[in-house]
């Protein structure tokens, strides 16, 4: 009559298998948590630049005040050469 094994060795490496394969799952769960929060930060950061770059437009607006425009109404008429434009002759700028 031949002797059963007192330890299985089947039953040691699913038991292996089910150890690593959790491990596996825990670590990939915590890579996506982890992508998930580096992600929202990086979020968070883009943000607040964009605040800060609008408030800082804001500022800028402010403090520099409105232009001077120019507001001359140019006149084109019918020449003996073609189409003449009277107005001011200095460049807008």
């Amino acid at each position: 009559m031949t002797q059963q094994p007192a330890f299985n060795s089947d039953a040691a490496v699913q038991a292996l298998r089910a150890v690593l394969a959790a491990i596996i799952a825990a670590a990939f769960i915590g890579l996506v948590v982890l992508l998930a929060a580096v992600l929202t930060a990086a979020a968070f950061v883009i943000a607040g630049l964009a605040v800060l770059g609008a408030g800082a437009y804001w500022v800028y607006r402010k403090v520099r005040g409105r232009r001077k425009t120019d507001s001359s109404v140019l006149v084109a008429r019918r020449g003996p050469h073609g189409w003449t434009v009277d107005g001011t002759s200095t460049p807008r700028g």
